[in-house]
C-alpha cells in the first residue's frame, strides 16, 4: 500500500504502468526478439564491463560486444541453415525409406504398420510445411533480426545502469530480494546460453569422427544436426539417434544400426548429458537439473522455441520466489518469538 506521505503520486504511477502495458501489447508480435535480446544481454553485460574497464568507454565496449555477438549468432545460423537446406531432400528421402520399411510389416490395431507409417508421413508433411513457412516469413525474420540487434545493443549499453537505478529506489528489504532474484536469473541464463552453446560445440566436434566411421556420408550435415539437437538436452539428440538407427535398419544395415545405438548414443548424447553439461554448469546451476528440464519442456510446449529461454528462467524464478517466501515467513516467526520473549 502506498503511503500518501511517501512522495509517490498514485495516478502518475498508474499512468506509467498503463503506458508500459500498452507498449507491450502494441509491440507483442516483436516481443520475442526483444525478450531474446534482453536475456542474452543479461549474460553479456559482465563482458561489457570488463571491456569498458580496459578501454574506458562503455559505448565502445557495448558496440564491440554487440557486434561480435550478433555476427557470431548470425554466422552460425546462416551456415547451419545453408547446410540443413542443402541436405533436406536427403533427410526426406531417409524418412520415406523408413516409412516404406515400416509398411512391409504385418499387424493390426492402433499400432499397426499402416498407422505408424501414416503418422510418420504426417510428421514429414508438417515438417515440410514448417520449413516452407520459414522461407515465406523471411522478410519478418530479417526485421526481427534488425530489432534484435538494436535491442541487444541498448540492453548491453544501459541494462546495468537501469538495474542500478531501479534497485536504488527500492526499500532495503525489497532490494535484497530483487538482488537474489537477479542472481538466480543470471545463473540460469548463463546455463541456457553459454553452457548449452559449449556443449553443442563439443557434440559437433565429437560427432565428426563418429559419422566418418559410420560410413553414410554427409558427415558435416549429421554433425551439425547433432549440435543443433543438443540445444534441447536429454531429448533432441536421442530422437535423431533413433531416427538414424531406424534408417540403418530400414536399409538392412544391422551393424550400422547397432553402432548408432551402442556407440553413437554414449559418445554423442550420453557424454554430453551426463558428463559435459553437469560438469560445465557446476556452481552456475541455479536450480536442480530436473526442475530445469521441466521448465525447458514446459516452455517449449507453451512458448515454442522461445520457451527454451523462458521455461528455465520461469523455473528459476519459481525457486527464488519459494526461497524468498520461506525467508520472509522464517523472519516473521523469529520476530514474533522475539516480541513474545520481551513481553
Amino acid at each position: 500500500m502506498i503511503d500518501r506521505d511517501s512522495g509517490i503520486d498514485l495516478p502518475t504511477l498508474i499512468l506509467a504502468l498503463l503506458i508500459l502495458i500498452g507498449i507491450i501489447i502494441a509491440f507483442w508480435p516483436l516481443l520475442d526478439a526483444i525478450v531474446l535480446a534482453f536475456s542474452l544481454a543479461v549474460v553479456l553485460v559482465p563482458f561489457k564491463q570488463r571491456l569498458a574497464n580496459r578501454y574506458s568507454s562503455e559505448s565502445a565496449a557495448a558496440v564491440i560486444i554487440t557486434t561480435l555477438s550478433f555476427a557470431a549468432v548470425s554466422g552460425i545460423l546462416v551456415l547451419t541453415a545453408a547446410i540443413v537446406y542443402t541436405n533436406l531432400d536427403y533427410v526426406f528421402g531417409m524418412a520415406n525409406t523408413i516409412i516404406h520399411w515400416v509398411q512391409t510389416f504385418r499387424g493390426a490395431g492402433p499400432l499397426s504398420p499402416e498407422m505408424l507409417a501414416g503418422t510418420l508421413q504426417a510428421v514429414v508433411a508438417a515438417l515440410r510445411v514448417y520449413l516452407e513457412g520459414i522461407a515465406a516469413d523471411l522478410p519478418m525474420i530479417l526485421l526481427k533480426a534488425f530489432i534484435f540487434f538494436l535491442a541487444l545493443y541498448l540492453f548491453v549499453l544501459s541494462g546495468d545502469h537501469v538495474a542500478r537505478e531501479l534497485r536504488s529506489v527500492l526499500p532495503a528489504r525489497l532490494a535484497a530480494s530483487v538482488n537474489s532474484l537477479s542472481g538466480k536469473t543470471v545463473d540460469t541464463l548463463y546455463a541456457v546460453y553459454i553452457v548449452n552453446a559449449q556443449v553443442a560445440l563439443i557434440t559437433f566436434l565429437v560427432s565428426i569422427p563418429f559419422f566418418v566411421f559410420w560410413g553414410y556420408g554427409h558427415v558435416l550435415f549429421f554433425s551439425v544436426l547433432m549440435g543443433i539437437f543438443q540445444l534441447v538436452p536429454f531429448l533432441g539428440p536421442q530422437l535423431l539417434i533413433i531416427f538414424l538407427a531406424l534408417y540403418a535398419f530400414a536399409c538392412g544395415d544391422i551393424p550400422g544400426a547397432i553402432a548408432m545405438l551402442v556407440v553413437g548414443y554414449p559418445l554423442i548424447s550420453g557424454s554430453a548429458d551426463f558428463y559435459f553439461r553437469p560438469k560445465m554448469m557446476g556452481k552456475r546451476m541455479a536450480i536442480h537439473p530436473i526442475l530445469m528440464m521441466i521448465g525447458l519442456f514446459g516452455g517449449l510446449a507453451l512458448f515454442g522455441l522461445l520457451g527454451v529461454i523462458l521455461g528455465p528462467l520461469f523455473a528459476a524464478l519459481l525457486v527464488s520466489a519459494y526461497e524468498l517466501l520461506i525467508a520472509q515467513l522464517r523472519l516473521g516467526k523469529e520476530e514474533r518469538l522475539a516480541a513474545s520473549g520481551q513481553g
